[in-house]
């Protein structure tokens, strides 16, 4: 019952099954008594303190926190189920809002309001795989610890901790419910607490991976803390987290044709019911995505070759009816898995860590051993253009390698937040291509629904 797995380029794929439903409905109680009154009788389809604490359970416990991390990270077909990876690349230069919702065209155009009801929804998503891989991790610290899919929780948790670093104004709230208790509503959290929370979970994952012997979640693990701390601006430390990791490592969501809710969410919203498109200079300062990438038809022969990295195809109108369709090829149907760790971006975390010190040779050898993976021709000292043209290259390079994964607008936040650049530089700005104009967002704030949290007035601040 794997749903994230090794994918490495030579070696063995483990088998893995579909994602169970949610734990709630999974976890059956008995009927009420005869005698019961309607009042008092029991939902069956309600998971009681015993039952989500009982160590025969714990296999549905591990269901769940991975069902709703897919969900709240990959995105699925069910309703409007906008996944983290859909909607931070919303605010960036990856995509653009293709559909007719003006709550996602507020996105697309930098302009997030706190009742943005789409926004409400991906914040609820993502806090729901938070809290099932929270729990899940102490499930199986009460009652199978130092195992794999204690490790497994352990990252899982990891990578929601840090997508809320990435996408969020500073001082995010994590509540609690613990089982059988009232819920705990959490302190706003700054930015780097947030990430300092990811490393913590992220430490605590690789250890338990250590003892269980799971060379897996170890790597992931590693990858998620090199991520963690790269956002804390700790090179050294990020490159020495990930020296260890093959460079074909890939820890993923497993999608399914099982249910809708297990479909991959990336290409519904993209190819199949198109409310997002590919953008290509979006704003002005957008990455040239379709001009550099490979064109091909919606079966996938290519009519333009071009960087491999990035492949799309023509595709009538979007859902608006009125903007051309840009669809995608990365992931070419419903069932199609979605990377969140590579042993790609544990070399591209080295090669940051070698920019910082000084380093062009081993930064450019990086990338050029990488990029001879796909037949990409090399670059040189003659491509770094200018002071900053080494850090456009790489943040370029981890565009195309990491397209649509999830890692764009942390990395436009870094550029502003670590390499001092103006966000209207890096972020699309100007003339927005449905009328009006971009506006100054550079992540999502929180959504209206937290201030039922006494602890919580406002973001902190909306700083990168």
């Amino acid at each position: 019952m794997r749903h994230i797995h090794d994918n490495c380029r030579t070696g063995r794929k483990p088998g893995v099954a579909g994602i169970l439903p949610a734990l709630a409905v999974l976890l059956l109680l008995a009927g009420c008594d005869l005698d019961d009154t309607i009042l008092g009788v029991q939902d069956p389809q309600t998971a009681t303190a015993d039952d989500i604490l009982d160590p025969e359970n714990l296999p549905a416990v591990r269901a769940h926190a991975i069902g709703e991390f897919q969900v709240g990270y990959s995105g699925s077909a069910t309703g409007q189920d906008n996944s983290y990876i859909l909607m931070s690349g919303l605010l960036t230069d990856e995509y653009q809002a293709s559909g007719s919702f003006p709550t996602r065209e507020e996105v697309d155009q930098r302009r997030v309001r706190v009742d943005n009801a789409t926004a409400q929804t991906t914040f609820r998503l993502m806090h729901r795989g938070r809290a099932a891989a929270e729990r899940a991790a102490g499930l199986f610290e009460l009652n199978d610890p130092g195992t794999r899919p204690h490790a497994e929780a352990s990252v899982l948790a990891g990578l929601m901790h840090n997508a809320f670093g990435e996408m969020y104004c500073s001082g995010v709230p994590m509540s609690d419910l613990p089982i059988g208790e009232p819920e705990v509503f959490g302190e706003p959290r700054t930015t780097e607490e947030i990430f300092e929370g990811a490393v913590d979970w992220f430490t605590a994952g690789a250890s338990i991976a250590a003892e269980a012997g799971a060379t897996l979640e170890a790597n992931a693990a590693a990858v998620g803390l090199g991520r963690a701390l790269l956002n804390l601006n700790r090179y050294d430390e990020a490159a020495a987290a990930v020296a260890d990791v093959p460079t074909g490592f890939v820890f993923q969501v497993i999608h399914s044709n099982a249910t809708t809710r297990q479909w991959n969410g990336i290409w519904n919203f993209v190819n199949s019911v198109k409310r997002w498109r590919i953008a290509d200079q979006a704003g002005g300062n957008g990455l040239p995505y379709r001009t550099m990438g490979t064109e091909v038809d919606a079966a996938g022969n290519v009519i333009r070759a071009g960087d491999p990295r990035v492949v799309w195809f023509q595709d009538g109108f979007g859902f608006d009816q009125t903007s051309v369709q840009y669809s995608q090829r990365k992931y070419a149907s419903n069932t199609a898995n979605v990377p969140v760790a590579t042993g790609i971006e544990a070399r591209l975390i080295e090669a940051e860590a070698a920019l910082a010190a000084g380093n062009t040779g081993a930064f450019l050898q990086i990338h050029n051993d990488l990029r001879a993976t796909e037949g990409l021709a090399p670059v040189g000292q003659d491509d770094l253009n200018g002071p900053d043209g080494a850090v456009d290259l790489h943040f370029q390079e981890r565009a195309f390698w990491l397209w649509q994964t999830g890692h764009r607008l942390g990395d436009l936040r870094r550029l502003v937040r670590q390499y001092n650049r103006d966000a209207e530089s890096v972020f699309p700005t100007g003339s927005y291509f449905k009328g009006g104009t971009y506006g100054t967002d550079v992540n999502f704030p929180v959504p209206v629904d937290e201030q039922n949290n006494p602890n919580f007035t406002a973001c902190l601040n909306r700083d990168a």
